[in-house]
């Protein structure tokens, strides 16, 4: 007697989702409006996403203050200094060098000869030139051209 009950019960149950049309007018908007969120989303990451693949042949603009200021640190250290057109040669007062250099589309810093350091990428050429005795200037021109400048003071004496 207590089982038929409950079977009864399902069977009512189960009747009434059989006799349910379809969506009501409530349903249909709350799946629109998380369709057209979800779209958005979508979208704006999309968008960021192609934005950030354009500016991978720029010269990120953190990455070359963070070279400038490691290459005035390495001056401020240095003792005397060499430079050819795409080198330039740091020495310390215990003579060690330290050297930055292009390579492919990147710029590495070497020290005592041994291992490489990354410090730049997507360039397409640097050039270091001598303006004075105490004075270095660098140009950078990376993959899409932007021109990339700045002079660097030293303190030898």
């Amino acid at each position: 007697m207590f089982h038929g009950s409950i079977g009864k019960r399902k069977v009512n149950y189960v009747k009434k989702l059989w006799n349910e049309q379809g969506f009501t007018l409530l349903e249909t908007l709350f799946s629109l409006i998380i369709f057209i969120i979800i779209i958005s989303i979508t979208t704006s990451s999309l968008k960021s996403f192609v934005n950030r693949n354009n500016q991978f042949e720029s010269v990120n603009k953190l990455e070359w203050d963070n070279f400038i200021k490691e290459v005035q640190k390495e001056a401020n250290k240095s003792i005397s200094f060499t430079i050819y057109s795409d080198m330039l040669i740091f020495e310390d007062s215990i003579h060690v060098t330290s050297s930055y250099r292009k390579y492919a589309t990147i710029i590495r810093r070497q020290k005592l000869g041994t291992g490489h350091e990354i410090v730049l990428q997507n360039i397409r050429s640097i050039e270091f030139q001598q303006i004075s005795k105490k004075q270095i200037f660098i140009k950078v021109v990376d993959l899409k051209g932007g021109i990339y400048e700045k002079s660097i003071r030293l303190f030898i004496d």
